[in-house]
C-alpha cells in the first residue's frame, strides 16, 4: 500500500478572469498534489493556455483533494501568453 502524491510547478486550473496582479485566489484540485511554494509557479488553463506566474501561499490535502490559495505575481500579455502556451502544448503533448 502507498499514497500517490504529484509534485508540480504548474497549476492547471480554470480561474475567474481577468486575473489581477497582487490578488489572492483559491484553488481546488482532485487528487493529492504538492505545489512548490517557495518559488514562482506557472498558472495555465486545463488546455495549457498560459495565464500568469503565481506564488502558492497555502495548500492542504484532505479527502482526496488539494486545496489552496495563490497570489498572482505577473499576468502574461498576449505575446508572452502565445509563446508560453505553444511551449507547454509542445512539451506536454497537447493536440
Amino acid at each position: 500500500m502507498g499514497i500517490k502524491i504529484n509534485v508540480n510547478t504548474i497549476l492547471r486550473y480554470e480561474v475567474p478572469e481577468p486575473l489581477e496582479e497582487g490578488k489572492e485566489y483559491p484553488f481546488e484540485k482532485d487528487g493529492l498534489t504538492l505545489f512548490a511554494d517557495d518559488i514562482q509557479t506557472w498558472l495555465t488553463r486545463r488546455d495549457w493556455t498560459a495565464l500568469a506566474e503565481i506564488q502558492v501561499t497555502s495548500q492542504q490535502r484532505r479527502d482526496g483533494k488539494t486545496l489552496g490559495t495563490f497570489t498572482v505575481e505577473h499576468v502574461y500579455d498576449d505575446a508572452e501568453q502565445q509563446l508560453l502556451t505553444d511551449v507547454f502544448r509542445r512539451m506536454y503533448g497537447w493536440e
